[in-house]
């Protein structure tokens, strides 16, 4: 072998050694910083548990563990249940959180079912369960920045003290968002395909509910806030654009948008215009939620009948009312169209 051929030899070698060192001490320098990364995540989620037990929320999860190893960090725990200071209990199967190590704000979230929620101020109780249940949540700094959430197929029994129903539905969405032409301002969505109420067998129509909103000042919820916090932040009366709520019934539809006034004790007050599509089939798909012997189905039918209709670009055939709500209770004209609950207790 020639002087030559064993320098070459030599250099070949000492560039693998030197590959393997690097390829070690990356390794070594990429576990350290994962392990660190484990250890910090770790210390965070128990400050976070601390910290909404002193705000009267406590969360325990069974099973919590933190793995992922060497590009993932992955959280998973089972039985989830929490209990807020006002009696409120809530559970869930189990939940499994995956953030990319290179991204870690933008976690996703998949939740196992079944859920179930206890009230005991509002005397709601429910069980809910799905096929599949995944959120999509991107933070900033110190907030929430974008949510996105699809529940596939999910089922529903909810009842109070006076009413009880089973529902079920193809898939629910909801994206919230801060408005991308307005800072500070807070888009909220949410979508249901083939609602149908299980329990009432004679309501054959499925229904596909669409809503839009935008809360000027809404992204303090982002960050933590509750509604009522945000309503007392604006003076006890926060406006809400409601840009669109829909609810469409085979060829019938019912839509309202406007401008929404949310005040200190929880009830609304405003002006929205309300749109009915083929009025009359509608209420022909809705009278088995009237009861028998009831005259309000019959009110309902004449007052349609006498109102003046319109024809869309596709030949529905339309009826535009405009609808005031003052505290809760609205009303066309002078006839009482009935009364929307608080969103939340007075005095919260």
């Amino acid at each position: 072998m020639t002087s030559a051929v064993k320098k070459s030899t030599k250099s070949t070698k000492r560039r693998y050694i030197f590959l393997l060192a690097a390829v070690v001490l990356v390794t070594a320098g990429w576990s350290a910083a994962w392990v660190y990364g484990r250890s910090v995540l770790a210390d965070q989620l128990d400050l976070q548990l601390t910290r909404m037990a002193g705000a009267g929320l406590v969360v325990s999860c069974a099973d919590l563990a933190i793995r992922g190893y060497p590009f993932r960090y992955e959280v998973s725990c089972t039985d989830m249940r929490s209990r807020d200071r006002d009696g409120t209990a809530a559970s869930l199967g189990g939940l499994h959180a995956v953030a990319l190590v290179y991204n870690p704000r933008h976690v996703i979230f998949e939740a196992k079912t079944p859920a179930a929620l206890i009230s005991p101020m509002t005397g709601v109780s429910g069980n809910i369960a799905w096929e599949t249940g995944r959120a999509s949540l991107k933070f900033r700094e110190n907030a929430l920045g974008e949510l996105n959430a699809v529940v596939r197929k999910p089922e529903a029994a909810i009842e109070n003290a006076v009413s009880a129903g089973v529902f079920s539905a193809e898939k629910a969405e909801v994206h919230i968002r801060e408005a991308p032409d307005l800072a500070g301002a807070l888009d909220g969505y949410v979508s249901i395909d083939a609602l149908k109420l299980v329990s009432l067998p004679d309501l054959l129509d499925t229904v596909d509910l669409r809503g839009s909103i935008r809360i000027v000042g809404g992204t303090v919820l982002l960050a933590g806030a509750d509604l009522a916090t945000l309503v007392r932040m604006n003076g006890e009366d926060l406006p809400v654009r409601l840009d669109l709520l829909e609810a469409s019934m085979g060829s019938s539809s019912v839509s309202s948008s406007g401008e929404i006034l949310v005040h200190g004790d929880g009830t609304l007050s405003g002006s929205v215009a309300l749109t009915l599509g083929n009025a009359t089939a509608l209420l022909q798909s809705l009278k088995p939620l009237f009861p028998p012997k009831d005259q309000t189905f019959a009110l309902l039918e004449s007052f349609i009948g006498s109102l003046k209709t319109a024809q869309s670009a596709d030949g529905v055939a339309l009826i535009t009312l405009p609808v005031k709500i003052d505290r809760g209770a609205a009303s066309v004209g002078f006839m009482p169209l009935g009364r929307i609950p608080a969103l939340f207790p007075a005095g919260m």
